[in-house]
């Protein structure tokens, strides 16, 4: 495969000129290529986070990679289903705060098809706690579509449905030992291959909130919520989640729309402040302990309060609730009456 264009746009990134539709076609074939020389990608992916993506060129990157991705075939689901995630690299080292959520919203009726990882940034990820209660990480379409009729749920592995990222992980290996953020540490959560009509997606730097909301807006996802959570905390500026530590910001647009990024404290979900040590998680074993304390509600209040806060929105999102108040309330109850874990029991049953 010809090397030159990947050189040449290279040197148009380098220039701080944008790239067209075309031409960001061309660089992910050659970025997917096992062809291509590992440092004309790293070169390119550099120039790429030097210059700053646009919100154009983002949505464009989103959907050619949504293009290479596998269907799972759950075309008939998605319009009403959700997905929960976030961009990790917050390092901070929190609780599985979506993942949690996502049961909760399942166990509320609501179809969930949930995208994600094994933990990259962080000593246990969405995957890991999902292999724990049972959920696997390989199924096929018609598991998928039996999990959403039964459970109303569904999880997909990214590994397996993005074969076109396993000629770019050696590059992202070491892009990320030598501490350089590229646009692949923002895709991921954007490239559900199901296309979920609702989404709330948490990233980890407020300055990425716009330009995801117009990539979701662009490629297809009716109402979306981005979020990012402030923390005041010597080592922690923010975090990709909502939660009841300080200030959260969020844009949203569909049945949860804000006209810009707003400031929103935890008293607009009617809970009060905690601090940031209240969410911290830790490795398997760890956040499984803390995921029984969840359910039994003796878990600390700050993490409480946050799963709260994220499910309330999600309902909202996807208009499930028609007010954040009746979304806590329907949170509360489902945890508090024993119905999320009715339902993790039986998500464990259905897959055995």
């Amino acid at each position: 495969m010809d090397s030159q264009n990947l050189v040449t746009e290279t040197e148009q990134l380098l220039d701080g000129e944008d790239l067209s539709a075309e031409q960001i076609a061309h660089c992910v074939d050659q970025l997917t290529s096992e062809e291509i020389n590992a440092g004309l990608k790293k070169n390119f992916l550099i120039a790429l986070s030097q210059k700053g993506e646009s919100d154009r060129e983002f949505s464009q990157f989103v959907a050619e990679f949504r293009n290479r991705s596998i269907d799972p075939q759950l075309q008939d689901f998605a319009p009403n289903a959700i997905d929960l995630c976030g961009t990790g690299g917050d390092k901070a080292g929190s609780f599985n705060i979506s993942t949690f959520v996502s049961f909760v919203v399942a166990s509320a009726g609501v179809k969930v098809i949930k995208h994600g990882n094994r933990s990259i940034s962080s000593k246990c990820g969405s995957a890991d706690l999902l292999q724990a209660f049972g959920i696997p990480l390989q199924a096929r379409p018609e598991i998928l579509r039996s999990s959403l009729e039964e459970i109303n749920f569904a999880f997909l592995f990214a590994p397996e449905f993005h074969p076109a990222f396993k000629h770019i992980a050696p590059v992202r290996k070491l892009l990320a030992q030598e501490g350089i953020i590229t646009i692949f540490n923002l895709l991921g959560p954007t490239l559900n291959p199901a296309r979920p009509a609702h989404q709330i997606l948490g990233v980890f730097a407020p300055e990425h909130i716009k330009k995801i909301s117009h990539a979701l807006s662009k490629n297809g996802c009716s109402n979306a919520l981005i979020v990012h959570g402030h923390i005041s905390n010597e080592r922690i500026q923010g975090v990709d989640e909502l939660t009841a530590c300080g200030e959260n910001l969020l844009l949203g647009y569909g049945q949860f729309s804000t006209e810009e990024i707003e400031r929103w404290n935890p008293e607009r979900w009617s809970q009060s402040i905690h601090p940031f040590e209240d969410l911290k998680g830790g490795d398997l074993d760890h956040n499984l302990r803390l995921t029984n304390q969840i359910l039994s509600c003796q878990c600390p209040p700050g993490l409480l309060a946050a799963i709260l806060i994220n499910a309330s929105s999600a309902f909202k999102v996807c208009g499930r609730v028609s007010t954040l108040e009746e979304g806590i309330e329907l949170a509360d109850s489902l945890i508090r009456g024993g119905i999320v874990k009715n339902w993790l029991d039986r998500a464990g049953k259905f897959f055995a």
